[in-house]
């Protein structure tokens, strides 16, 4: 029997055009965007508030490690963990760092030890708090993709955010001066309000090298703050779209107040912040150490006598 055999030709493939790479980039683009959404979508739907029962202890960060745990970053504005402290710097005027753990609160009651290391005795920095700045409904960084990278690469996500975001974050903060006043903010998408002017503080050890005990609660739309034990007097403004101005020892077209009323942002992270005002400039060290959560407590009484 004769069997015939084909002969098989060698086919040619063509090499794709530029058109046709440009298309199969931006397809493998849009697949990895796709994937960095869904994980960050996936992250962050399993994100919830920590809570706990009156008075329970939620967080607590010595700084010995936890390195993974707050954001850090290096440049002009930098935030890093040096010996076992948090420290943040600033070289220019009217710029800030900041800092703040991964874990979200709504209610809290939170105590910070923070020195000023160098720099002008006219700056700022304390405690801010219910920070929104990569919540998944207000995340601020230029994509969402990016938020998802932030989730997985903290590091990275920092510099991003601290590069392209500040300025559209939201937030509370309660500053101290190293010359000896206190003062309450907020920003909300970047846009601040004073929600009680600078006001002298004679329990706030003053200089630079002084340790201050600085302490927030929040429960709901109420706050306090603490300064070194001590609770401190907010002026209120009596319109609530008013800013908040003290002159002369007097709380000028308001009053003064022991709770601040607030229920623009309810819930956030928890972390500290230093700033060079426009007087002082840049320069600046402060160091935090010893941040301690609790839940708040039942009896106001109680936290008063943890102060």
């Amino acid at each position: 029997m004769t069997v015939s055999k084909a002969i098989i030709q060698p086919v040619s493939i063509p090499s794709p055009s530029p058109r046709q790479k440009r298309i199969a980039l931006l397809l493998a683009l849009v697949i990895v965007l796709l994937g960095a959404n869904l994980l960050y979508a996936a992250l962050a739907d399993g994100e919830t508030l920590l809570t706990g029962a009156a008075g329970e202890l939620l967080y607590a960060a010595a700084f010995d490690g936890f390195a993974d745990e707050w954001d850090t970053y290096q440049g002009q504005q930098r935030a890093e963990i040096l010996e076992g402290r948090l420290e943040l710097g600033i070289s220019a005027a009217q710029t800030a760092s900041w800092s703040a753990a991964r874990p979200r609160f709504a209610d809290f009651d939170i105590t910070v030890q923070a020195t000023a290391q160098s720099g002008p005795v006219d700056n700022a920095f304390g405690i801010v708090f219910r920070m929104q700045s990569i919540d998944r409904e207000s995340c601020d960084l230029p994509a969402v993709a990016l938020c998802g990278i932030d989730r997985v690469l903290p590091l990275v996500g920092a510099a991003i955010r601290q590069v392209t975001a500040a300025d559209a974050a939201s937030y509370y903060a309660f500053f101290i001066s190293s010359d000896g006043y206190y003062s309450v903010r907020k920003t909300e998408n970047g846009r601040e309000a004073a929600l009680s002017a600078w006001i002298a503080a004679p329990m706030l050890r003053q200089g630079l090298g002084a340790q201050n005990t600085l302490r927030v609660i929040g429960r709901g739309a109420d706050f306090q703050f603490f300064i070194n034990g001590e609770p401190v007097m907010l002026c209120i403004p009596d319109d609530s779209q008013a800013v908040s101005t003290y002159a002369n020892g007097e709380c000028v077209e308001g009053t003064m107040q022991a709770v601040l009323h607030d229920d623009s942002i309810a819930a956030g992270r928890l972390g500290v912040i230093a700033r060079a005002t426009p007087a002082g400039g840049g320069g600046i060290a402060v160091q935090f150490d010893n941040v301690i959560v609790f839940s708040p407590a039942d009896n106001p009484s109680d936290e008063e006598s943890r102060a």
